[in-house]
């Protein structure tokens, strides 16, 4: 359960991009069976800076709003209860379906993915916060990062687990419904 070095973290985000392109060939780029599992676990170390600055981005654009280092803290828990959170129901869900043998692979590309993306959704909060583009424009940039998104949880879905676009559709559908119940329960920024 050690962590990825640097080369496999570089290699794992090519696969990653590989994958949002919707070339499943990016899965020949992460670490095969439990362990690929575990050092694509660790990618959340790489997404918890970007999801604060979006959450401190998030609260500076609003006036009733404040953000200290312990919303951070709190913040940074309720991401990794979400991260492994979802890998359980993964587990368990897949092992119902009886497919618990895609378990790894299936969230071995799931969680490498959430990087880049989530390093896009900062970028257009970003751009957002400090008005770089006018409202039409990011808005249109903001419907096209969550297209890319869907897209690219249905196709590592598809992929990752060997089903049909509609048992992928229903997949995305959970995740979704999984992360609204994680981000609103647990979260009073969002």
């Amino acid at each position: 359960m050690a962590a990825p070095d640097r080369i496999e973290v570089a290699t794992a985000l090519y696969g990653a991009w590989r994958l949002i392109r919707g070339d499943s060939g990016g899965t020949a780029y992460f670490r095969p069976g439990r362990d690929g599992f575990w050092a694509a676990a660790w990618a959340v170390v790489l997404v918890v800076p970007a999801h604060l600055l979006t959450l401190g981005l998030h609260v500076a654009g609003s006036d009733t709003l404040e953000f200290g280092l312990e919303d951070a803290v709190r913040e940074a828990e309720i991401l990794v209860v979400g991260w492994f959170g979802y890998a359980l129901l993964a587990y368990y869900a897949l092992r119902a379906f009886g497919r618990v043998q895609r378990f790894d692979g299936y969230m071995t590309a799931y969680f490498w993915t959430t990087v880049p993306l989530v390093y896009i959704e900062t970028l257009l909060s970003l751009i957002r916060a400090v008005d770089l583009l006018p409202d039409g424009l990011d808005r249109v940039l903001a419907i096209g990062l969550l297209v890319l998104l869907l897209w690219t949880r249905w196709f590592v879905a598809r992929t990752g687990l060997a089903i049909n676009g509609g048992e992928a559709a229903a997949v995305v559908f959970a995740t979704l419904l999984f992360d609204f119940f994680v981000s609103k329960t647990l979260s009073p920024l969002l």
